[in-house]
């Protein structure tokens, strides 16, 4: 299996359409790190976390989004699972942002965490 067919695989899995796909294998296309860590992850199922922007890898963007995700799981905004090929492509996604400007991201980190500290809310 090719990058992008495994790439098309986990859009589908993750209910995102050709115009998502087309955009993000696009932008994948101009960073070769990435590229090489998520057919690492395509091959062996893990993050490596090679690839570190301002001291954050996919997992520390994985970690996060699933803390975020909880938060709202805690406010009952959401009504559903969590989708783990939504969440490994929004992470990498996450990371290629990074690439262009880390700032938004690390000001989103900071913002938003979960639920399970007395003090949150």
């Amino acid at each position: 299996m090719t990058l992008g067919e495994f790439i098309a695989k986990m859009c589908e899995k993750a209910g995102l359409n050709q115009e998502f796909y087309n955009d993000y294998t696009n932008r994948l296309s101009k960073y070769k790190d990435i590229q090489d860590e998520l057919l690492e992850y395509m091959n062996t199922g893990n993050l490596s976390c090679k690839v570190e922007i301002s001291g954050y890898t996919a997992a520390d963007i994985l970690v996060w989004q699933i803390d975020h995700f909880k938060s709202h799981l805690d406010r009952g905004e959401y009504d559903y699972e969590s989708n783990q090929s939504y969440m490994v492509l929004m992470a990498y996604d996450t990371l290629m942002k990074m690439k262009e400007d880390p700032n938004p991201v690390i000001q989103a980190f900071s913002n938003e965490t979960g639920t399970d500290y007395a003090e949150k809310y």
